[in-house]
């Protein structure tokens, strides 16, 4: 069985704390992902080695990736050449590619030029694609399939580059996070560099709250700098507990109203679902003063909370909503359209490990269907279920 890992990223990223992370893990579980990484690293024959130190950061154990390197800079082709030649699996060459090709773009936007025009400055180093094939093997040596990460911490201040003083984030790194879940935090000293953030926009495909596993090891991988608090980057690997249902994170919106008629009510439930909430509840309840009230949820994704907790406020007599993160486990989907007495049902079907489990027929579309037909409503969805298995 594939495994899958977890990024904390409570105190920041980059690409040698993930390789440090990963090499620890390795080492608690007996395997050599830190061969696996310097053969990597060697084989970009663009005389970088690396090396690995047993160090303390706030007192945590960690290991410490260090990257030697020329001071020769390279331009973007020359760093995916040399990644194309290096004796990773195809697999882990892909994402690495990837990730180089990420960051070149975000490059080019930030600056205003065309992609064949980039100068990488300090990411031209050999540092760069050190990193990229370092995680890359690091992740196949563990045969991990899945990667997700927390949100990550978003810093303010300036910092100096070879382009000038630079707001943090970072321009670059600040544009390949875009996607990713982000809060900020009162530092003034880059947390995520431009390499981390590829990695991160590479290889996480699930941001937010720990995913359900069966934990194997942590790996704990430390910073070259040293903070005011641990400058660590902690990796959880384990095998994935599967219901056979695909896992996403949701986040539910909710709020106590006791002002509003039912009317009312009830209307922001059809407003919230237009506007693309998965889901929008109400439930009695009593508040202070023993006033009956309505608690209105909403189930969001990640991405659309802001502008559906803009609707809740716009909507309702509400002066504050509540949030909570969570996971829900979403069977695969598919409508399906079948002919009963001469209409059109629409019937969703749902699919766990490619079994079908349920048959839903739309019920707008029944009660349309009996209207035209005399038929009862129960008998016209009976007769769409059937005919929707019949046609799976």
């Amino acid at each position: 069985m594939t495994r899958v890992a977890h990024f904390d990223l409570a105190n920041g990223f980059s690409g040698d704390m993930a390789i440090s992370a990963l090499v620890d893990v390795g080492r608690r579980i007996g395997v050599d992902v830190a061969g696996r990484v310097t053969s990597a690293v060697a084989s970009l024959g663009l005389g970088c080695s690396v090396s690995f130190v047993d160090d303390a950061r706030g007192g945590l154990a960690c290991v410490r990736t260090e990257i030697k390197t020329h001071d020769e800079r390279y331009l973007p082709a020359q760093l995916q050449e040399a990644i194309e030649r290096s004796d990773i699996d195809e697999p882990a060459s892909e994402r690495a590619l990837e990730a180089l090709g990420a960051l070149v773009a975000a490059e080019a936007l930030v600056h205003g030029v065309d992609i064949e025009a980039v100068h990488l400055h300090e990411l031209g180093s050999a540092d760069t694609p050190a990193d990229l094939v370092g995680v890359a093997a690091a992740f196949a040596a563990l045969d991990v399939s899945e990667v997700s990460a927390s949100s990550v911490p978003m810093p303010s201040g300036w910092i100096a580059a070879e382009h000038g003083r630079l707001p943090l984030p970072a321009p670059v790194a600040l544009e390949l996070l875009r996607g990713a879940t982000v809060h900020g935090v009162a530092a003034d000293k880059e947390l995520v560099t431009p390499t981390g953030a590829a990695v991160l926009k590479t290889f996480v495909s699930q941001w937010g709250p720990l995913p359900r596993m069966q934990l194997i090891a942590t790996g704990v991988g430390g910073g070259s700098r040293v903070f005011e608090v641990p400058n660590i980057c902690r990796v959880l690997v384990g095998e994935p507990i599967s219901t056979g249902a695909r896992t996403e994170p949701c986040v539910v919106l909710e709020t106590n109203i006791d002002d509003q008629t039912p009317e009312a009510i009830a209307y922001i439930l059809d407003v919230l679902i237009e506007q693309g909430a998965l889901d929008a509840w109400i439930a009695n309840i009593t508040m202070k003063k023993s006033r009956p009230a309505f608690l209105l949820s909403v189930l969001v994704r990640p991405a659309d909370e802001s502008r559906l907790t803009e609707v809740l406020f716009r909507n309702t007599t509400t002066l504050g909503v509540r949030r909570r993160e969570t996971m829900r486990s979403v069977l695969e989907r598919e409508i399906v359209a079948v002919d009963v007495d001469g209409c059109l049902i629409s019937v969703k079907v749902g699919r766990l490990r490619g079994e079908v489990v349920n048959v839903a027929p739309e019920f707008a579309d029944c009660v349309t269907a009996s209207k035209r037909s005399g038929a009862p409503v129960k008998v016209v969805y009976a007769r769409a279920q059937e005919r929707a298995r019949q046609s799976l």
